[in-house]
């Protein structure tokens, strides 16, 4: 197992597209910080605290890119027929799956972990620059949160990968649902969208919302976790029934 581990990490860092998302991953994050320190004084009657700590949250902001890799990962081997020679060295299709879930689960927490330093350096020069307090009660429990929530978006791109198989609609689904149509229906319905993916990976990473009301960390957390679990569940079980010709 640990080979087949081995092997998946080689073959994403040795992908020039991996190591371009990887290192976009953290400047997006540094931008967004940003843009969170320039609109804090437009944010109406939120507390100063839970601005500050929106700023520091934007480390979840790598999740794309943790997702596009999980999906491309997987989904990518679909595209390029590798994964018939990768079963027929490994005909235990299950070790497979589960080596793409540890590679990529090591490569979202090693994105997310690099993530958060670069939106904390940026984040609290931007914060003094700005004449604005530079830390606030819970920062650190953000931070946690966005890198565990960057984790589990890889995490879920492998199932997605697996579950779509066809590289361009895995990515397409993935982009148009978790970057626009849950917000939205987070910013419509606030009642369904915390309880939808990106509300509960949002309420994980402990950003503050001033029109929709999200979940506590504490419900979070678990919410998006059991959505990671059932598409990974789901993956791989159809990965082991279906036929790959």
């Amino acid at each position: 197992m640990k080979r087949l581990v081995h092997a998946e990490l080689i073959r994403a860092r040795a992908s020039r597209t991996v190591r371009v998302l990887a290192a976009l991953a953290p400047v997006t994050c540094v931008l967004w910080a940003g843009l969170g320190v320039a609109l804090m004084g437009l944010e109406g009657g939120m507390p100063v605290e839970d601005r500050v700590r929106n700023v520091y949250a934007m480390a979840q902001q790598a999740y794309v890119f943790t997702l596009l890799l999980g999906i491309l990962g997987t989904a990518g081997e679909f595209r390029h027929q590798t994964i018939t020679w990768r079963f027929l060295l490994t005909p235990d299709r299950g070790r497979v799956v589960n080596a793409k879930l540890a590679a990529y689960g090591i490569a979202g927490l090693a994105v997310g972990a690099v993530s958060a330093l670069a939106t904390v350096a940026a984040g609290a020069l931007l914060l003094h620059l700005g004449g604005h307090p530079v830390m606030a009660p819970g920062v650190p429990g953000v931070l946690l949160g966005a890198v565990l929530a960057v984790t589990g978006y890889g995490l879920l791109g492998v199932g997605l990968g697996a579950l779509i198989r066809n590289q361009t609609a895995a990515v397409a689904v993935a982009l148009i649902w978790f970057m626009y149509a849950d917000y939205l229906l987070t910013m419509l319905l606030p009642g369904l969208g915390r309880w939808l993916p990106t509300g509960a990976a949002r309420a994980l990473a402990g950003v503050s919302m001033e029109n929709a009301e999200l979940l506590p960390a504490w419900a979070g957390g678990p919410l998006f976790a059991a959505y990671v679990l059932a598409a990974v569940l789901a993956a791989r079980l159809i990965t082991l029934r279906r036929d790959i010709t």
